[in-house]
């Protein structure tokens, strides 16, 4: 296989983004959920100052990924955030200082500042934003940069745009581990919806149930200009519908497209597209119990490739300190394109960029992938304002056709058992 090939694929594809970031970070879909319409009657001289609604936070989170196979190679395949196989990480420092808008009558203004160091950062990257800055296990990116508009026009509701560098708008998993209720990624997140992108996107809430999200960027995890591994922008749009179900149901559609390959890896690469479709439905069962689903299918027409997954999770609250989810899922890979290791520390930004670099890869395989996992949020620490959450994970993957990409393309399957600590301020 021509790795060349399939380096731009595979970085455009890596990282999905959850709803809301846990220090008070939110994207216009999470704008429309959080602050619906305020009564026509509300008046500026009600809200408070502008300036007493930043806020601020710091985070930290360090895990280990044990493999009792112990691969040559150091590597859990099909992994990214806990990549690096029986050796301790610091995954993030992640510095936030954000202003959520609020919905009504009148223009609001906020924004979102976050920065992250640690050995995440390397599947975060913005080409063209510090993504050179440091090349070692540890780096640093910026996450987010964007200001967020409140607009009382079209609708009752208005539109909301964020304008700058946000996460992708698509998929159920975040970068923030404190979002999401496991500390490993899909294989539909890690390799199937976008990261980062640079631009603009808008979302008009056309009523209380019915978002309406639309927009345009650089790609994925690159900045207009000459950092841009192509000359040609992407777009978004999609749909989600909020309190279905007596308000226990929402439901994200999303589709992406535009041209994501390397003009060092394909000459034409500006006429050849990507299709990214994503579909994520949440459903609160009872008061403890949430059920989410996510559907996924990417096709790329420079590299004649595609690909699709399915992933559910079952969400448990046990009490006020803990709590058990469960994540199945099942995604095919039918070229041997998308699902890669990345071998270096620099391996994920130069197959963004479309350089060579050391990359495993796979033959084509049907990926399974069960995860168990249980959250432990320490009450009296938090009454302190401390937010100190420790979670055990056991992860199993198998080929479900047979191949051997696991611990140095030797093995059929992979378990790994990870645990993160989490601190927040």
């Amino acid at each position: 296989m021509n790795i060349l090939r399939i380096i731009p694929c595979v970085a455009a594809t890596l990282l999905g983004t959850q709803a809301v970031h846990a220090q008070s970070v939110e994207t216009p879909i999470d704008t429309a959920r959080n602050h619906p319409p305020a009564d026509a009657a509300a008046s500026a001289e009600a809200r408070p100052a502008w300036s007493s609604t930043i806020a601020y936070a710091l985070q930290f989170e360090g895990s280990i990924a044990l493999n009792p196979a112990g691969p040559a190679d150091n590597l859990n395949f099909g992994h990214e955030l806990a990549d690096r196989a029986n050796r301790p990480l610091f995954n993030q420092a992640l510095a936030t200082i954000s202003r959520p808008v609020t919905g009504g009558p009148e223009t609001d203004v906020g924004f979102n500042l976050q920065g992250l160091f640690g050995t995440d950062a390397r599947y975060t990257p913005t080409i063209g934003l510090f993504d050179q800055t440091l090349k070692g296990r540890y780096q640093f990116v910026l996450t987010q940069a964007n200001v967020v508009v409140h607009s009382p026009i079209l609708t009752e509701g208005g539109v909301d745009f964020k304008v700058g560098l946000a996460p992708g708008a698509m998929g159920y998993e975040g970068i923030d581990p404190a979002s999401r209720p496991l500390y490993t990624l899909s294989y539909v997140t890690n390799f199937l919806v976008p990261f980062e992108t640079v631009g603009v996107i808008a979302t008009l809430h056309a009523s209380p149930k019915v978002d309406i999200i639309t927009g345009i960027d650089a790609g994925n995890e690159v900045v207009p200009g000459k950092s841009d591994n192509n000359g040609a922008p992407a777009g978004y749009f999609g749909v989600s519908l909020n309190h279905l179900a007596d308000d226990r149901l929402t439901i994200l559609a999303m589709t992406r497209f535009g041209p994501e390959n390397s003009l060092k890896v394909l000459p034409d690469a500006n006429r050849r597209m990507r299709y990214w479709n994503d579909v994520t439905a949440t459903y609160k069962l009872g008061d403890r119990t949430t059920l989410v689903g996510e559907a996924n299918y990417l096709r790329d027409d420079g590299l004649k490739a595609e690909a699709f997954g399915a992933v559910g999770y079952v969400l448990r609250t046990l009490g006020p300190a803990w709590s058990v989810a469960a994540r199945g899922e099942v995604m095919r890979d039918p070229q041997g394109v998308f699902v890669v290791g990345f071998a270096s520390d620099t391996a994920f930004t130069n197959a963004i960029i479309g350089n060579p670099d050391r990359y495993v890869t796979a033959p084509p395989t049907t990926y399974g992938s069960l995860t168990l996992g249980a959250t432990y949020k320490s009450p009296v620490l938090s009454g302190q304002g401390v937010a100190v959450t420790v979670r055990p994970e056991v992860s199993y993957d198998r080929s479900l056709n047979g191949t051997h990409p696991f611990n140095g393309s030797s093995d059929r399957d992979q378990l790994i058992a990870s645990l993160d600590l989490i601190v927040g301020f």
